[in-house]
């Protein structure tokens, strides 16, 4: 008798997770799924710039930072991009 409630129970929570999304086999809703005309799933993320960003590396401690995000300071005619203010200046006292 107890086996046949937990192989109901069981069927119970496989069927929540395939119907709720809970688990690993669950009805994903992700907004971006379209069908083909063939019954194929496209699936398209959003635009994902991350490989278009150009990182540059602090000459002082070395961390690597988005170009757009640096301290940019132009010293002697050449372009340096820092972390902080605090690694500029540094780089600015040698």
């Amino acid at each position: 008798m107890s086996t046949i409630l937990y192989i109901l129970l069981f069927i119970g929570i496989m069927y929540l997770m395939n119907k709720g999304g809970m688990g690993c086999c669950g009805g994903h809703n992700h907004n971006d799924r379209t069908y083909e005309k063939n019954g194929n799933m496209e699936h398209h993320h959003g635009d994902n710039n991350m490989n278009n960003i150009e990182m540059v590396k602090d000459p002082v401690c070395g961390m690597h930072i988005p170009a757009d995000k640096a301290i940019t300071k132009v010293i002697n005619g050449k372009r340096y991009y820092f972390c902080s203010e605090t690694c500029a200046k540094e780089f600015e006292n040698k």
